[in-house]
């Protein structure tokens, strides 16, 4: 039996990093502060704090948007690839 080599390729697209660390530390806010006034939950304000989220949830977003009254490209930044 023929065995076929399989060809896997990495891209390197960059990533996208959330910026809520460097907000809260500017708008002088903790997590409970921020859970209390967006009802968003503890672990699912960690997982955008430690940027291990696989996708951003556009009601998330725009309740951190509210709460550092900020852009949503402030509060989520594309890194480029190394070299691009």
């Amino acid at each position: 039996m023929k065995r076929e080599r399989s060809l896997i390729t990495y891209i390197d697209y960059g990533y996208v990093k959330c910026n809520i660390n460097e907000l809260m530390k500017k708008n002088n806010l903790t997590k409970t502060q921020i859970a209390r006034r967006t009802g968003i939950h503890h672990q699912t304000l960690e997982i955008y704090i430690e940027n291990t989220a696989i996708r951003y949830d556009g009601e998330i977003s725009a309740k951190l948007c509210y709460v550092f009254n900020c852009n949503l490209n402030e509060l989520i930044t594309y890194i480029k690839p190394k070299g691009k």
